[in-house]
């Protein structure tokens, strides 16, 4: 048993912060895109497709460079597309792409005020979840060393069967929390050195097998 009694807090880590506003810059980027396109080109390049086409109608298709220029059209346009359709589909991928930010969002700002934390006898993950250290019953490691993923089951009040996750990666000095868990801990851990060692256990036995059914051939 740990004798420790000192307050372990976790909060996010540098590198969550980074990978999370990185990819709420590419989104949010991408929604101001759709909806440029949607109000500003995709309009005016609309406008420029009816006009060649009526001065193609009108055998003045040459006039269409200086008109172009006049008016910031682009140079080439396809004036057989269907630009009002190209309009609401960016309004729509504008729409998408903005409620995908605002959800990443919401899920980034929930994680960052989060804490992960423990205290001599418990600890409490980010979402609230409240595990003495009694009530977990298992540990699983396989994804700890590559990924920084622990998950611990654990019984609540009512001796239902949860689950909580411990995440290095996010949320700095879980290892910690891991640790005095660990310390703490009497009941079934896996993880990968377990899991070989449980199949090179189980290969001398298949080939035992296989010798005997050789030797009765």
């Amino acid at each position: 048993m740990s004798d420790s009694s000192e307050p372990i807090v976790c909060r996010v880590t540098p590198w969550y912060h980074k990978r999370r506003i990185a990819m709420l810059v590419l989104v949010f980027g991408f929604a101001v895109a759709f909806f440029y396109d949607w109000q500003v080109r995709y309009p005016r390049n609309r406008d420029a497709a009816a006009a060649m086409l009526q001065l193609k109608k009108d055998g003045k298709e040459a006039d269409y460079a200086a008109l172009a220029a006049e008016k910031g059209w682009p140079e080439k346009i396809e004036e057989t597309k269907d630009w009002d359709y190209a309009i609401k589909e960016q309004l729509v991928c504008g729409i998408l792409a903005l409620t995908g930010g605002l959800v990443m969002l919401f899920y980034y700002v929930r994680t960052v005020r989060g804490t992960l934390s423990a205290d001599a006898v418990s600890f409490t993950t980010p979402v609230g979840q409240h595990v003495p250290f009694s009530a977990a019953f298992r540990i699983d490691r396989r994804k700890w060393d590559h990924k920084g993923l622990a998950y611990v089951f654990y019984r609540d009040a009512k001796g239902a069967e949860k689950r909580a996750v411990i995440d290095d990666l996010i949320f700095g000095g879980a290892a910690q929390v891991l640790d005095r868990l660990s310390a703490n801990f009497q009941g079934e851990v896996i993880d990968l050195e377990k899991k070989e060692e449980e199949q090179k256990a189980s290969e001398p036995a298949q080939e035992s097998v296989a010798t005997g059914d050789s030797a009765a051939g």
